[in-house]
């Protein structure tokens, strides 16, 4: 685990802790589970309403995953398997580059070298590869649409909630005590507190992460796929590696760029 992740882990724990020991005789007061299922509650069944059902539930299932740290990266596995198979391919070894085409893991990967391996016609190569990086890209996009989308709405329901409670609060203003006149306003709080929290805290960074991660994959993924490209038109091994050591490093450069990867390949 990396050290910002426990700085993380470490630094919620205690700054909630500080908040709730400011008043202990109010604890119960920042826990109120209608407020809770008001704002949660309210934003899951909004997104439902505005994206398809389907990949709102595929974003639900991929949260836990997002909120771990980042998986290791397969980028120096899959550049070994590719030149590999470059250098087969390149001595007119095609029984030996289809059993090694059978140990690459990375289906993009394997499905262009298959391609590679058929003589397809160029043009058939990189419509298809072009092809699966935008379908990629534009999965990969609406999920993180989605998380926006709840980190917008989740707000939204806060304030939906404060004007319950304050509606029931003015509308008992003649006839309740104050116990209840304050159960009502703590209730109108609280919910603003959890539509800030869960916007700013869960929705916006997930968000964040997902966009950093999907950018990374596109990069590697746009690579693969120069790789691929030199290698149909049988390129020396050592000058792929060159341009994949190149591309890779210029995509460690700009990964902190929230920016889409341009497609563009580069010369063949």
């Amino acid at each position: 685990m990396k050290q910002s992740t426990r700085l993380i882990l470490l630094f919620v724990p205690i700054a909630i802790s500080m908040v709730v020991l400011v008043s202990p005789a109010h604890l119960g007061a920042f826990f109120n589970l209608p407020g809770l299922i008001v704002v949660i509650g309210g934003t899951l069944v909004a997104t439902f309403l505005s994206r398809p059902a389907a990949e709102v539930l595929a974003v639900l299932r991929s949260m836990p995953a997002l909120m771990r740290e980042d998986p290791p990266s397969t980028a120096a596995r899959d550049f070994d398997q590719l030149l590999r198979f470059a250098y087969r391919y390149r001595i007119a070894s095609i029984r030996n580059a289809e059993r090694e085409l059978g140990r690459i893991d990375n289906g993009f990967m394997r499905a262009g070298l298959q391609q590679v391996v058929d003589r397809a016609p160029e043009q058939e190569l990189e419509k298809s590869l072009r092809w699966r990086l935008s379908s990629v890209l534009r999965r990969e996009q609406g999920r993180v649409q989605i998380i926006n989308t709840m980190a917008i709405f989740a707000p939204a329901f806060g304030m939906l909630g404060t004007l319950f409670g304050l509606v029931n609060m003015l509308s008992g203003l003649g006839e309740s005590g104050l116990q209840e006149i304050g159960g009502n306003m703590a209730f109108a709080m609280i919910t603003t507190v959890y539509g800030i929290i869960a916007a700013n805290l869960l929705f916006k960074p997930l968000a964040i992460k997902m966009e950093r991660r999907t950018n990374q994959r596109l990069m590697q993924m746009k690579t693969l796929m120069e790789g691929i490209l030199m290698i149909y038109h049988k390129r020396h091994p050592a000058q792929i590696r060159d341009v994949l050591e190149s591309m890779q490093h210029t995509s460690i450069e700009t990964a902190p760029s929230s920016q889409t990867p341009d497609l563009t390949l580069v010369g063949t």
